[in-house]
């Protein structure tokens, strides 16, 4: 479900708002998965249990098995950020190819347990995890596509800037006009990301109508998570194709035009990170 996975997310993509919070967060993560996920739907007193338990045993798997990880995930960045070159295109290339891969491998596990749920949940929850679902959609709509498309892109490039100000801090004048005019020749691809999400959760919710059963509901959920692309059409593939490209080019570039003071920033705020889930990964 959505908030889970943003959760994650947030782990495999540097929390903005500082290494303590990172920790107290992760010790309390298990109490914010399981409100989130009670979030969608009212459940029983059975299902709250599975859910409780699910919960504690992905938490103490997630510290044992994906920290570990994510600490050499960590490493492999702070190494490139002390080489003091350019950053290269295979380099880039291969970190998002890896935080694929931590995602993929850190969600993997939940699939078979959210099946089982969902496979037995009644008509009224179902509708109840429609409305979630509707008015979660709805809000991020209202917030990444409200306006036109100039304040879309706006907005997009205001977003970017905050993410690189909380790694590298503060930017020049000069850099904040170069990253807005890159961020603004991106392709836009906000708009088929939630498009595509709110297709699979029609296809989720046909699914639980027809009450399909637990191992159908994970055939389709592991294919929604390691293979979205089968849900693209061939124009939609080929702009989240060249966003990527764009994306890579970008990243390169404002790495390019950082100064000193931002790179040791920059590599400072790495190494806290990655000390910061190596204890935790040792608790």
């Amino acid at each position: 479900m959505s908030k889970k996975l943003v959760f994650v997310i947030a782990l495999l993509l540097l929390p903005l708002s500082g290494c303590g919070i990172v920790s107290i967060g992760y010790n309390y993560a298990d109490a914010y998965l399981r409100y989130s996920i009670n979030s969608y739907a009212t459940f029983n007193g059975e299902q709250q249990e599975f859910i409780n338990n699910e919960v504690n045993g992905f938490m103490r798997w997630h510290r044992k098995e994906m920290l570990p990880e994510y600490v050499s995930f960590l490493q492999d960045m702070h190494k490139i950020a002390q080489t003091g070159t350019a950053l290269q295109q295979d380099d880039v290339a291969r970190l998002r190819n890896e935080v694929r891969t931590l995602y993929v491998k850190t969600l993997q596990p939940t699939i078979k347990p959210a099946a089982r749920l969902l496979s037995g949940i009644a008509p009224e929850q179902i509708e109840e995890l429609v409305e979630s679902l509707q008015q979660e959609n709805n809000k991020r709509k209202a917030k990444e596509l409200g306006g036109s498309p100039e304040e879309q892109l706006r907005k997009r490039a205001e977003r970017t800037i905050d993410f690189i100000e909380n790694l590298v801090g503060g930017l020049s004048d000069k850099q904040l006009d170069s990253i807005r005019e890159m961020s603004h020749k991106q392709p836009f691809a906000t708009a088929i990301y939630i498009q595509l999400r709110e297709d699979n959760q029609a296809r989720l919710i046909e699914l639980l109508r027809n009450q399909n059963g637990q191992e159908e509901i994970g055939e389709f959920l592991y294919t929604w998570l390691t293979a979205p692309e089968s849900n693209r059409s061939a124009e939609e593939q080929a702009t989240l194709q060249a966003f990527e490209r764009a994306s890579d080019d970008m990243i390169i570039k404002v790495y390019a035009m950082l100064s000193e003071r931002q790179h040791r920033t920059l590599r400072g705020n790495i190494r806290k990170y990655l000390d910061t889930f190596q204890a935790l990964s040792e608790k």
